[in-house]
């Protein structure tokens, strides 16, 4: 009987990739720039190629990984918590970053297809070409022919020699590099987040309910009514459908509800939660009608909501806006050459895909003590996606460059247009539009 070991290292030989090549490329992903910083990334993928080594990924099951690799308690539900899920597509596209930039040439290209969590290696035909071709299977054992003891120590002493090599680069790859504040991706990852996880005040992740109206009928027959471009309780109330499905059940008592919030909302309050934690454990959420202005004079508050929901609250900030983003689009107050005057949204044929712009302000508290963000203008999975590419070393590189003065220093206060594509609820695409630094008024 074969073991679950052989198979694994026969299923690698059948892609011309042996072992041996197989697991060193999974060290220097780890070891890489790209993943540097993203602890819950490199768990999950040392775990699950971990798994595929051992034969055992064609068996894994969403709930398995989240207790070993996430760390989940044992009540973990994957159908009501998509942490496996959002972790493994963060984890696809970390290794296309990879392999389209510091991996370009690599000779082996390491995936994790879609549908299954069982990691796949091949030869990468562009790396091939620039390195040795590939190895084949070694001859059974009774085949070989062994060589004469003085070329056996020259041969011995050579494998040892590039064995120190490796080791010494491996451990210089794996050894933490100090970076200063204008360069290298952790500082600039840090200059995109510094408000947050420099400051001494508690932070509130405030999300959006959204707004349904409950039609009080017999019990068990209750019936929820929300109207999508209508985020508050007037506006539905008033809405012609509103009356008419109140005359249909018979004018029945009628109550607001926000038990509900999107998919989006709630996997971006979760991504944010989970970047944020290791940096400041000082971390709640709450509902944004539960938000009162003693709470947001004093404490750091991040918006995930509808324009509409946060627009009364930023008007009031102590900061002349730039960009004003409603039910239209996002309009530039002070366009610039060359920019529109409002940056409009195409309808998606589905929900969960599409394009999007999406509005990101970071502004003084009430009282300017206090540091406020918000990610709007662009519907949920707009908001999360720019929470993803905020995220991400390489686009915080891109951000800063953007974004820096002539002194080296982010500006305090700023709002930043981005466009993202999305599919299936995952952005594919994230790019810079704009952005503007804000003068701070009297209010």
């Amino acid at each position: 009987m074969v073991s679950n070991q052989s198979r694994a290292q026969h299923s690698l030989l059948e892609t011309r990739v042996p072992v041996d090549s197989a697991r060193e490329q999974v060290d220097r992903i780890l070891a890489s720039e790209t993943l540097r910083g993203s602890e819950v990334l490199c768990h999950l993928f040392r775990f699950l190629a971990h798994k595929t080594f051992a034969g055992e990924a064609d068996q894994l099951k969403e709930y398995v990984i989240g207790l070993d690799a996430l760390g989940k308690p044992p009540d973990y539900d994957p159908r009501r918590d998509a942490a496996v899920r959002l972790q493994a597509s963060r984890l696809r596209q970390k290794l296309e970053e990879y392999y389209g930039s510091e991996g370009l040439h690599e000779p082996v290209t390491v995936e994790l297809p879609r549908g299954g969590f069982k990691i796949t290696w091949r030869y990468n035909e562009a790396g091939v070409s620039l390195r040795e071709p590939a190895i084949e299977p070694a001859p059974p054992a009774h085949a070989r022919a062994w060589p004469k003891p003085a070329l056996y120590l020259a041969f011995v002493s050579a494998i040892l020699a590039c064995c120190c090599v490796w080791l010494g680069i491996r451990m210089l790859l794996r050894a933490p590099v100090p970076v200063s504040a204008s360069a290298g991706s952790a500082s600039e990852l840090d200059a995109v987040w510094h408000p947050f996880i420099s400051s001494t005040h508690h932070l509130i992740i405030a999300f959006s309910g959204l707004a349904f109206v409950r039609f009080q009928r017999e019990p068990g027959r209750d019936i929820w009514f929300r109207q999508q471009n209508a985020p508050s309780w007037d506006e539905t109330v008033n809405s012609s459908e509103f009356t008419a499905l109140s005359r249909l059940f018979g004018n029945p008592p009628a109550v607001p509800t926000s038990e509900y919030a999107t998919r989006g909302e709630l996997l971006a309050t979760f991504a944010l939660g989970q970047f944020l934690s290791p940096r400041r454990r000082d971390v709640s959420i709450t509902e944004l009608s539960q938000l009162t202005w003693q709470q947001l004079a004093e404490n750091d508050v991040i918006f995930l909501a509808p324009r509409e929901a946060v627009a009364e609250r930023e008007l009031s900030l102590p900061t002349r806006l730039a960009f004003i983003a409603d039910k239209t689009g996002i309009h530039n107050l002070q366009p610039k050459s060359g920019e529109p005057t409002v940056y409009t949204s195409p309808q998606p044929r589905q929900d969960s895909n599409g394009e999007t712009f999406v509005l990101i302000s970071l502004m003084r508290g009430p009282l300017g003590r206090t540091t406020v963000a918000s990610f709007t203008g662009g519907g949920a999975w707009g908001a999360f996606g720019a929470i993803q590419s905020l995220m991400d070393p390489s686009f915080a590189r891109v951000l800063v460059s953007k974004m820096m003065d002539s002194s080296g220093q982010m500006p305090g206060s700023y709002q930043v247009v981005l466009r993202i594509q999305y599919r299936d609820g995952t952005p594919t695409n994230v790019s810079y539009v704009t952005h503007r630094s804000l003068p701070p008024t009297q209010n």
